[in-house]
């Protein structure tokens, strides 16, 4: 094309003119490939590759680096380079502080790259359109883009509307997976909290159905809340058969699922042994290489403490008290003619690995109490109650617990648990509960 003979307002040639909307036809040709890339779903590294080839074939950018935020505690992450040595953590880092367009400081990080612009993209906030100051959230870093002064403010331009544009993209799109990411978190949350509840409901139900109608001559009462929902408190009432009523209230070691899904398979297993008979040592020793089943032989594993008994009840009237203390606080026989009698932990918790003790709890000698009276009654719980703080951080402790024992009277297993549960309220006050706590009461009739 021949030079037209006059020229344009500016100094410039109609040929100048043509070359310049020719130059400008370019770039926005580049800035449409750009957005023609944004597809919904397009990871950063895959979009950052296609806008590096298009930087360098029409704006011939050499050396690029993107740096943005976009991640979970707003650290810096450098997401492409290009031509630049190694970027340190250092440089990354120098980034944070330019909020305008500028040349690196000579003796910086960045300007020993050979970073020749450093470009923050984000939000405008000023001050004016000829000093642009933004709000960083991501970073530019050019080097041998542009070979004239001209050519370079023409360039910046173009690649400030590109920057942008990926930044505003990218921004949206990290936005919108934290809200899926906290949206699937809240849904599975939503399920959990749904399956403790079910959870929580089947271990109520199967700890009350424990207590109806085992035998005519016990008034039997129990109380169980859960700290965590679910909870290792276990306890049963059995009938043996017409004389013998076997029972138990346990603590397994920890909180929460796992607790509850030891605490499960010793109910049914300890349901399992009294029904073919086995003598309360036998069903220990048996409770306790399940234990070792379950758990394993490491030094850190779980155990159980528990407190088993077994009531015989005489056709003349007279009853008769067996039983076994692993580790478990002590059980009381509160009784009008013998007063609190406290029934103590003789032996270590179950489910302890002792090297050459294996079968110490076969050969364990019953501990009894004999001649139980009408209006006596065996009250057992869990350490829960015992530990738990007041306000002041002070635990309720056995010296409290048998002192309010021992000026009880004479009441029913419902009102023994009833006052109980009175005082642990009255004591932590407005504190929360820090365990599973269990209440048992059984009161001959």
């Amino acid at each position: 094309m021949t030079e037209l003979p006059f020229e344009a307002s500016g100094g410039l040639t109609a040929q100048q003119l043509l070359q310049r909307i020719e130059l400008r036809r370019s770039e926005l040709e580049a800035v449409q490939e750009v957005v023609r890339l944004l597809a919904p779903k397009t990871g950063d590294t895959p979009l950052l590759i296609s806008v590096a080839s298009i930087l360098r074939s029409c704006f011939g950018v050499e050396k690029l680096a993107y740096i943005h935020t976009f991640t979970p505690n707003r650290r810096p992450r450098l997401a492409y380079f290009h031509n630049f040595p190694s970027i340190s953590q250092d440089a990354i880092r120098e980034c944070l502080k330019y909020t305008i367009t500028s040349v690196p400081e000579p003796d910086s990080f960045l300007a020993h790259m050979g970073v020749e612009i450093i470009m923050p993209l984000g939000r405008f906030v000023g001050p004016s359109a000829r000093v642009r100051i933004v709000e960083p959230q991501a970073w530019w870093l050019l080097g041998s883009f542009a070979e004239t002064e001209e050519e370079e403010k023409s360039d910046l331009i173009y690649l400030e509307i590109i920057g942008s544009i990926i930044t505003v993209y990218l921004e949206n799109a990290f936005f919108q997976e934290q809200q899926r990411q906290a949206e699937i978190l809240r849904l599975q949350q939503q399920a959990y909290e749904q399956e403790i509840r079910l959870a929580s409901r089947i271990q109520r139900r199967i700890l009350s159905a424990t207590t109806p109608g085992v035998h005519p001559r016990l008034d039997i009462a129990t109380f169980h809340v859960a700290y965590k929902g679910v909870g290792g408190d276990l306890f049963d009432f059995i009938r043996v058969s017409d004389r013998e009523v076997l029972f138990y209230m346990g603590d397994v070691s920890g909180k929460g699922i796992s607790a509850a899904l030891v605490m499960s398979n010793l109910q049914g297993h300890i349901r399992t042994l009294a029904e073919l008979g086995l003598s309360l040592p036998k069903m220990l020793a048996q409770l306790h290489r399940r234990l070792l089943q379950i758990y394993g032989r490491e030094e850190d594993s779980g155990f159980v403490t528990l407190f088993l008994a077994k009531l015989t009840l005489e056709e003349n009237g007279e009853v008769q008290l067996e039983y076994y203390n692993a580790g478990h606080p002590p059980a009381f026989l509160i009784s009008a003619q013998r007063g609190l009698i406290p029934l103590p932990a003789n032996l270590t918790p179950i489910g302890i690995h002792i090297p050459g003790h294996e079968h110490r709890l076969e050969a364990t000698s019953p501990q009894n109490l004999t001649g139980l009276q009408p209006g006596d009654i065996l009250f057992a719980y869990t350490d829960g109650l015992i530990e738990q703080p007041s306000p002041t951080g002070e635990d309720l402790g056995l010296e409290r617990l048998e002192r309010y024992l021992s000026n009880l009277g004479s009441v029913s297993s419902d009102e023994l648990l009833a006052r109980v549960r009175k005082i642990i309220d009255e004591y932590r006050q407005t504190k929360e509960l820090q365990d599973d706590m269990s209440l048992l009461a059984c009161r001959i009739l």
